[in-house]
């Protein structure tokens, strides 16, 4: 650890907390004193809040089932998709959008800014699929002040982000 690490006012993880979807469609590593909220909905659909102060800043997990995998015609349109979407948001300026592909998926990462609220928010988001799920996380500071903020554990959090349950004892599957 350096003085950065541990410099006043930098969030640091005390412990973490591991969530495993009841329906083993997902998992990830989270601070534990975070606000989880677990959406009531078939599929899963996770808010965690690091400060019940600021709702705006946040992350958002969400699975959706498309039904079928996507095919790799369809990724064209997932990109320009997206691109138009981003740009519905109120002053959004795309800062990155990316293809990310790995063996057995494929998604799109973004980082944006945008206006809301009177401020200048902040999100990096990525859209993954695997299988015949779409993957959604989002990162999202209520302006790029509360997003520098948070950024390092927002981004660990993100990259934990699994398709399938996280188990300590292997065996503990059969």
């Amino acid at each position: 650890m350096t003085d950065a690490d541990s410099a006043p006012g930098r969030p640091v993880f005390t412990s973490v907390s591991v969530y495993n979807d009841p329906g083993g469609l997902l998992s990830f590593w989270y601070a534990p004193e975070w606000q989880l909220t677990v959406a009531e909905t078939a599929l899963p659909a996770i808010t965690l809040t690091p400060d019940l102060s600021d709702p705006a800043t946040q992350i958002a997990i969400t699975v959706r089932d498309l039904a079928a995998p996507l095919a790799v015609k369809e990724r064209p349109a997932v990109l320009e998709g997206v691109a138009e979407g981003l740009q519905q948001l109120d002053g959004c300026v795309i800062e990155a959008l990316t293809e990310l592909r790995e063996e057995g998926r494929w998604g799109v990462e973004w980082w944006c800014t945008f206006l809301a609220a009177g401020q200048r928010c902040r999100r990096r988001a990525r859209l993954f699929f695997s299988d015949r799920y779409q993957y959604a996380v989002v990162l999202q500071g209520s302006n790029e002040e509360r997003y520098a903020y948070w950024q390092g554990m927002f981004e660990w959090t993100m990259l934990t982000v699994g398709t399938a349950p996280f188990r300590l004892n292997p065996q503990s599957a059969c």
